[in-house]
């Protein structure tokens, strides 16, 4: 075999190929990780939204309702401009005042967890005929129209113009 030459390790075509194939493997991993954060920090947001609201309905259903029952068409318009009330943890509290606590403890959770999020409590008997919920509530309403708690909080874009993403029917209030 006087002659014959043999070539030792890889041919530069070998290596390129397994550069590609690692390179889309590691930009396919990437991207992947990347949406399973972007579905997790949805999903949290959705779980907080959803037991938030559900407190605030269950609150409304237990009496909370006749302490921000008013001529408004938003129940919860108040909680929007609540200020700090007195710490019924720290002393004794009439019901208004419990009433109040309860509110800014809430609406503090609120901003906390879903910041900029936007809260509205109305009778809306047309709250489900859209295939996309909105915020506005019907200005003439009747008795037979059910109290609902619309929830919603700007995407992961930050978008001012966001709709409701839950609306619960709270039932029994004022």
């Amino acid at each position: 075999m006087i002659g014959q030459h043999y070539a030792i390790g890889f041919a530069l075509v070998e290596v390129m190929v397994s550069l590609a194939v690692i390179t889309t493997s590691t930009l396919a991993t990437a991207f992947v990780i990347s949406q399973a954060q972007v579905t997790i920090r949805v999903a949290v947001k959705g779980h907080a939204g959803r037991r938030l609201a559900e407190e605030m309905a269950a609150w409304m259903r237990a009496g909370g309702a006749r302490s921000v029952s008013g001529s408004s068409t938003n129940l919860l318009q108040r909680v929007q401009n609540l200020a700090a009330p007195l710490d019924c943890y720290q002393s004794a509290c009439t019901a208004s005042d419990a009433n109040d606590f309860y509110l800014w403890n809430w609406r503090r959770r609120l901003a906390t967890d879903l910041p900029g999020a936007r809260v509205v409590l109305c009778r809306d008997g047309n709250a489900w005929d859209s295939p996309v919920f909105q915020w506005p509530c019907p200005s003439v309403v009747d008795e037979s129209s059910p109290w609902v708690l619309k929830l919603g909080w700007p995407d992961r874009r930050g978008s001012a113009n966001f709709y409701p993403s839950i609306v619960l029917n709270v039932g029994v209030t004022p």
